[in-house]
């Protein structure tokens, strides 16, 4: 806890004084699970491993301005913002994968508390019943180890957590 605490002190400091800003991660945002190789899943998917694969993942974080990061790209991975990060995204693209039904997405979320995020995507009609099908978030959404909030998607469980 005292780690934590002076890291966070440290870039409290940076910011309240004049000086330079810390930018470096610290315990208190780092990552807490690394990103697991793979997934034994009950269903069969096509793996994602970048959002540029996915143009129709991309449109959607956008329609709804949710600034997703791709895999490799900067974002902002803790709560303080520099004066050379401010139009960075506070979440970055992990992995999706495209079932036959569903795209499930993997991000990382930034904040004080750095985690993965799981959400569903399903193809739908917007407003008239003869428009064309698209991809949508659903609102089905877990944070946590991101292979067990995959498989409980798959299983219909909702955490109801947010983007």
């Amino acid at each position: 806890m005292r780690k934590k605490l002076a890291s966070t002190f440290a870039v409290a400091r940076g910011l309240g004084f004049g000086v330079q800003s810390i930018y470096a991660q610290t315990a208190a945002t780092s990552f807490s699970e690394p990103v697991p190789a793979s997934c034994s899943l009950s269903k069969p998917a096509r793996i994602v491993t970048s959002l540029r694969e996915l143009p129709d993942v991309a449109a959607e974080f956008s329609r709804i301005k949710l600034g997703v990061a791709d895999i490799g790209e900067e974002f902002v991975p803790f709560d303080v913002e520099a004066e050379n990060s401010r139009n960075l995204p506070h979440r970055q693209f992990i992995r999706a994968y495209v079932f036959s039904d569903k795209t499930i997405v993997w991000y990382y979320r930034g904040g004080l508390v750095t985690n993965f995020h799981v959400v569903e995507l399903r193809m739908r009609r917007d407003t008239m019943a003869n428009a064309p099908l698209v991809l949508r978030l659903t609102g089905r959404t877990l944070s946590g180890p991101p292979c067990a909030a995959t498989e409980a998607v798959l299983a219909g469980v909702d955490g109801g957590q947010g983007w």
